[in-house]
């Protein structure tokens, strides 16, 4: 008995010491310690830290449960026990009760001389703070995760309703909110918005109005501006929008999509938590706005250019049509015209109704040429690429030549051609029209005893052809768009159908060369030109 009482007695000076040296450590530390013993009492504690415990609490060796718990009776599990059985630590965090905090709990055992746990220290760490920022950062990478996978649907061309059905859940699960929607602004000024797309208004109705998720009105009225209402401070903006108001929706947020000046719509936000908006969540709202905004213009893209499209086949169909009503339905009457006039001028005997029948034949020529010309330029049009031969230029040039030789010699014009040699050229069979083109206008402006020169130029990798004709000449004004289709330059007595250069030009654009007009260093007179690549042995383009 007496060396238990001995035992006790070194025991309770050892606590005491123990507990003295915690008194001071305690002062000094800011975050709530305790000290408790296996009775679940507090032994000692630095109280004047804990405001919310009451002073009465304070007093004696409360149960630790019923003043740091609020409980009355142990909790359940007891982690205290747990300790005090088996001499380790314990960490776990708690929304304490006495001021709603998130706090880190950590208990650590205190030990006797045998090893034996005597008293337990408790350690509670105001971790709130630390908890809301972890908890912002999740919330935004949530929100850029969301932002990047809308992205990618509606970059991955996904349909509008699915993207903005996708948006609205994503945002609210995103925010952790209940409600989400878009509301659809109508054109006309006077009707109701629609909602298009929604998260937890499915089958809402309000009894007393009929008012249903298919009607429901923003209750920001579509100011133009982003804003962030708070609505238990603004109770008057639910006025006359009780579905709001019967759904418990105390706090809502709404963004525009579109631009201001013509918006789509908006994206309104609600919730019934009492609960202020933060700036990172507007942008994030805004964030998805602006891709269902840039889904909308490009949906609208593509139907502009399906429109487009149709009209342009429409268009494409008639210009069809076009050449077949030229080529047929005008151009053979024309060939007709053509033989019965040739025979009679052959057997008629009368100066005067030979006279009659040459004008009639002549123009009846200009007909066809001005048929054969536009069907020649829509056809040409028409076509974006050509295949090109190696070919020598000049045995082309040459036929050309041969085939006016009868008319420049009726006008008594002298036809100069001096080739150099062979010219090796990508060209197409296209290219002799180019060439008639331009010979046909030199001997048809080229005044009786006159004169037109040909020249092949060498300009690196192409060739340049020139024909020079001592015309009239081609003015400044009239050089610059003689070359667009229906343009004559002022010729006088001469008329043409103002496509012949047009067909030059579209030609010579195939080959990916230039064509253009100088002026006649003779002093009269207009020199027509263009360029053709030449057949290069290591073009790539053979």
């Amino acid at each position: 008995m007496i060396h238990i009482s001995i035992c006790e007695q070194k025991n309770d000076e050892l606590k005491n010491d123990q507990l003295k040296l915690l008194k001071k450590t305690l002062a000094s530390v800011q975050d709530l310690i305790v000290v408790i013993d296996r009775d679940l009492r507090v032994v000692t504690s630095n109280w004047k830290n804990c405001d919310p415990i009451p002073a009465n609490e304070k007093q004696g060796h409360p149960f630790c449960y019923s003043c740091l718990m609020k409980r009355n009776t142990p909790c359940e599990p007891c982690r205290l026990l747990e300790v005090f059985a088996t001499g380790t630590c314990r960490k776990f965090e708690i929304e304490d009760p006495l001021d709603e905090k998130t706090k880190l709990i950590e208990l650590s055992p205190l030990f006797d001389d045998e090893g034996n746990v005597v008293m337990v220290v408790r350690h509670a760490k105001d971790i709130s703070e630390r908890r809301a920022v972890e908890k912002n950062l999740q919330m935004r990478e949530r929100q850029h995760a969301a932002v990047a996978k809308l992205g990618q649907e509606g970059l991955a061309g996904a349909e509008l309703e699915e993207l903005m059905q996708q948006s609205v859940r994503l945002v609210a699960s995103t925010l952790e909110v209940e409600y989400c929607r878009i509301m659809k602004q109508m054109k006309h000024d006077d009707a109701d918005p629609v909602m298009v797309a929604g998260f937890g208004w499915e089958g809402k109705t309000d009894n007393k109005t009929g008012t249903s998720e298919n009607d429901i009105v923003c209750y920001t009225l579509y100011s133009g501006e982003n804003a962030i209402v708070d609505t238990s401070k603004a109770p008057e903006r639910f006025s006359g929008l009780s579905l709001l108001k019967n759904s418990g929706i105390v706090s809502g947020m709404d963004v525009v999509i579109g631009s201001k000046d013509n918006p789509y719509g908006t994206m309104n936000v609600h919730t019934i938590q009492n609960r202020v908006f933060t700036s990172d969540d507007m942008h994030f709202v805004q964030s998805v706005a602006n891709i269902l905004a840039e889904s909308l213009s490009r949906k609208q893209t593509e139907e502009n250019l399906k429109k487009y499209a149709r009209e342009l086949e429409d268009a494409n169909y008639l210009k069809v049509l076009f050449t077949d009503i030229l080529t047929h339905d005008l151009l053979n009457p024309a060939n007709i015209i053509r033989g019965f006039t040739e025979e009679l001028i052959i057997v008629e005997d009368e100066d005067s109704k030979k006279n009659l029948l040459d004008k009639i034949h002549k123009n009846n020529e200009k007909l066809i040429y001005m048929i054969e010309s536009a069907s020649k330029f829509i056809k040409l049009e028409s076509i974006d690429d050509i295949r090109f031969e190696e070919q020598d230029l000049l045995p082309v040039l040459e036929k050309v030549i041969r085939n006016f030789v009868s008319e420049m010699d009726k006008k008594g014009i002298e036809i100069e051609f001096r080739p150099a040699g062979e010219y090796p050229s990508l060209i197409n069979p296209l290219i002799e029209e180019v060439f008639m083109n331009l010979l046909s206008n030199a001997v048809k402006y080229s005044p009786h005893k006159g004169k037109i020169s040909v020249k092949v130029s060498d300009i690196g990798d192409r060739w340049k052809i020139h024909v020079a004709d001592m015309g009239p000449g081609i003015s400044d004004e009239d050089s610059t768009m003689i070359f667009e289709r229906f343009r004559r330059a002022d010729k006088g007595s001469v008329k043409g159908s103002g496509l012949g250069l047009a067909i030059v030009k579209r030609i010579v654009e195939l080959h990916g060369g230039e064509a253009g007009v100088d002026n006649n260093p003779m002093g009269r007179g207009s020199i027509f030109w263009f360029t053709v690549k030449k057949a290069l042995e290591n073009d790539p383009s053979k």
